[in-house]
């Protein structure tokens, strides 16, 4: 069970920023306590604390994450660089024979998903769409991600607020294209993806409507 500090580090995590009031209201406390967890997570370098001014009344302090505070949610760079190495080893020269570069890293990206669905299979197999949508959310958090999922006017949906490829590749849509891979290959359904911004936090959402048409596993593989 988290204690209330992690429970508000996983707040800001999920809103971007919070106020003190906020934090109370989201986590059933009192407002008091609320800000004393709040002054000692600034207080170790983990949140910091900006002063809004309101249109009446005495300003608020708005508590965003700091850098070190982004650190308590780790990203596994480290299973990323072991997939991909993996991969490069057991490249031939014909799997990348007029390949550009971007060719080459596509390759890389689709295949080192491949390989993490392989490992996961286990998680997912026999169980039923909402079950592995949870499933899959979990396998996310694993690999480095702060994922939860959810039921939506448009069906069910995966949020990432932690891609693993958010520094990695921020110019490219390689990281999205992993996912959508991974994803479709594990849930064998149709996946959308969108980024989304609100305010301060972004986060990747993943979305899957239960009425459209399964993927068969051959048919993933070859379109994801």
């Amino acid at each position: 069970m988290q204690t209330t500090k992690q429970q508000i580090l996983t707040l800001l995590k999920r809103a971007g920023s919070i106020t003190v009031e906020e934090a109370a209201g989201a986590l059933s406390i009192a407002s008091m306590t609320a800000r004393q967890h709040l002054v000692g997570l600034e207080r170790d370098g983990l949140v910091i604390a900006e002063k809004v001014r309101r249109s009446t009344g005495r300003p608020h302090y708005l508590y965003t994450l700091t850098p070190k505070g982004e650190e308590m949610f780790p990203r596994r760079y480290d299973l990323l660089a072991e997939m991909l190495l993996d991969e490069v080893a057991e490249l031939t020269p014909a799997d990348i024979m007029r390949l550009s570069p971007e060719g080459k890293r596509r390759l890389l990206v689709q295949r080192t998903a491949d390989r993490l669905a392989e490992r996961y299979r286990f998680r997912v197999e026999g169980r039923s769409l909402e079950q592995r949508v949870a499933s899959v959310a979990d396998v996310l958090g694993l690999i480095g991600g702060f994922a939860e999922w959810l039921q939506t006017d448009r069906g069910l949906e995966i949020r990432d607020y932690n891609c693993v490829f958010a520094k990695l590749m921020p110019e490219t849509h390689n990281g999205c294209e992993w996912h959508v891979r991974l994803l479709t290959r594990l849930l064998q359904w149709p996946v959308q993806h969108e980024h989304n911004v609100e305010g301060r936090v972004h986060c990747c959402r993943y979305l899957i409507d239960p009425q459209w048409t399964p993927v068969p596993e051959k048919e993933a593989l070859a379109n994801a």
